[in-house]
């Protein structure tokens, strides 16, 4: 973990977690993003993949959080949610290969809703978030993710490595979601990564 939560203290933030609070959510996010983070990038060798990764992962966790109270183990089960997710996205990705001896279970489709107002904010963050990005960053992530443009497509146009687009799209993908949970401290975070997890 990336800072120490105490076992007995695990208990209550689940407790908290399962009763909506969103602060009790953002201490665990906190406290696993980073070890998460590290362990799909391990599996992948993918900055981007492990990126989207941990935001599936949390938004997964938010959406079975009535359900956290059951959790004996939680490390256990936190890195379970976030490698079944890794397979099932390698799963998308690589439809050719044979299937994988796991049977993937999605208890977590509960769709997330925001209102009008909501969804503005989250925008106009974005685009500030985006609009802070270096020039490099922003028109990589705006080819790719916008655009829908290629790794080796961007990199042909931008006359750069692939390597070079690999790593400006994920130092813009973790700065945006940096920029938008620092502008929106009051914004629930799981609305964050729901919001980014579309984009």
């Amino acid at each position: 973990m990336d800072s120490h939560i105490l076992k007995n203290e695990i208990a209550e933030i689940l407790l908290r977690i399962s009763n909506g609070d969103e602060q009790a959510y953002r201490i665990v996010f906190d406290a696993y993003k980073t070890s998460i983070y590290s362990t799909i990038f391990n599996l992948s060798d993918d900055e981007f993949i492990a990126e989207e990764v941990l935001q599936d992962t949390f938004i997964r966790l938010w959406n079975y959080r009535s359900k956290l109270v059951e959790v004996d183990n939680f490390d256990a089960w936190i890195y379970k949610v976030a490698k079944n997710v890794f397979l099932t996205k390698i799963k998308k990705m690589s439809p050719s290969q044979e299937p994988f001896d796991l049977i993937l279970h999605d208890m977590f489709a509960t769709p997330l809703s925001y209102d009008d107002i909501e969804y503005r904010e989250l925008e106009a963050a974005f685009e500030q978030a985006v609009q802070n990005l270096s020039p490099k960053q922003r028109i990589t992530y705006q080819l790719i993710k916008i655009e829908g443009l290629s790794r080796k497509e961007v990199a042909k146009i931008l006359e750069v490595s692939a390597e070079t687009v690999k790593w400006n799209l994920n130092e813009s993908v973790k700065k945006i979601r940096t920029t938008m949970v620092e502008l929106l401290k009051n914004m629930p975070l799981v609305f964050i990564l729901f919001f980014l997890q579309k984009k």
